[in-house]
């Protein structure tokens, strides 16, 4: 079976299994021995069984209230507004999107964009969301499309040296902005009484440095990424931005036990019982202090998660999974 990647990442070829920034979309690439093709050459590939594009978000033109916030277009408006899907289909069997960020992103769009990236998904044959919860979104804006999940991965191959060797301190999974939801994560975490640490992203805020008892960390690759993380003892993640699940996957595969989001699968199948509602801060804090408080709870937070993990996200349960939907399709 023959399968191409189209993305925003300015590259053409495979991506190497001994890649050291095996994040997940270069993780499912691996996964599936798929060629990778920079989006803006969609007219040169041709001859494959499934082109998969994840479409780029860009820059948003409005704030959530429909305020303008910039005079810009969207850097991919003429992606969306080209005849890219169309195209691949007279060349290529069958064309997937793959969801990228939260199913909502596009209201932020220019309501032109808005329509014209809806058409552009409506012409594809598969549409791949990241959750269960985000499929019905699909399967209301597309009646009959076949909308499929496909989960977050980890080659594991990369990182099965690191012996996880955990201290006294928590990871907050990301910054202080409405995306991440930094702020509450932060304020439940102080209940531990414990160093709190945090990577620098694109949604970094100024000052988040001066912050008392917070370490920002740099922008790391994902292998120093994932070698850095097997060193926190707990986890908080109360980003209400439903989206990939990285970072609860991320900290299940060393059984850290992780507070998060209900939503996301990662979260929710790893971590049953530390799963909430990302604004339900009130259990959050119940959970951690349950986690400090009782070491056996903790330790079946811990276990659990390391079980589940392989039951649900061992590569070789995600191939099965892909390549049966896919071959069913063909």
């Amino acid at each position: 079976m023959k399968i191409a990647f189209l993305s925003e990442l300015p590259f053409n070829g495979k991506v190497s299994p001994s890649n050291n920034n095996m994040r997940t979309e270069f993780a499912w690439m691996n996964a599936l021995n798929a060629d990778h093709f920079f989006l803006e050459n969609w007219n040169q590939i041709s001859g494959y069984d499934y082109v998969m594009i994840i479409f780029p978000k860009g820059g948003v033109f409005l704030n959530s209230e429909g305020k303008t916030l910039t005079k810009d277009k969207n850097v991919y408006s003429h992606i969306f507004a080209s005849s890219v899907v169309s195209d691949l289909k007279l060349k290529n069997k069958f064309v997937c999107s793959i969801q990228e960020g939260p199913t909502w992103y596009v209201n932020d769009f220019t309501l032109e964009d808005q329509f014209n990236f809806y058409n552009q998904l409506a012409e594809c044959d598969i549409l791949f969301s990241h959750n269960q919860y985000d499929t019905n979104w699909y399967k209301g804006l597309y009646p009959g499309k076949r909308v499929e999940t496909i989960p977050t991965l980890m080659v594991e191959e990369l990182i099965k040296t690191i012996e996880p060797k955990p201290e006294n301190k928590v990871i907050i999974g990301g910054n202080f902005s409405r995306w991440y939801g930094g702020f509450q994560s932060y304020m439940v975490a102080t209940e531990l009484s414990h160093p709190i640490f945090v990577q620098s992203s694109h949604s970094s805020r100024q000052g988040e440095d001066q912050i008392p008892n917070l370490t920002v960390l740099p922008r790391l690759i994902w292998h120093d990424w994932i070698k850095t993380l097997s060193t926190f003892k707990y986890a908080i993640h109360l980003m209400p931005t439903i989206a990939a699940g990285t970072f609860s996957l991320n900290c299940a595969y060393f059984g850290i036990p992780c507070i998060g989001n209900n939503k996301v699968d990662t979260q929710k199948i790893c971590f049953p019982e530390l799963s909430v509602d990302a604004e339900d801060v009130y259990t959050a804090r119940e959970l951690v202090l349950r986690l400090k408080n009782d070491i056996s709870f903790y330790n079946e937070c811990s276990n659990k998660a390391k079980e589940l993990y392989k039951q649900n996200y061992n590569i070789d349960i995600w191939k099965t999974k892909m390549f049966n939907i896919l071959e069913n399709n063909l």
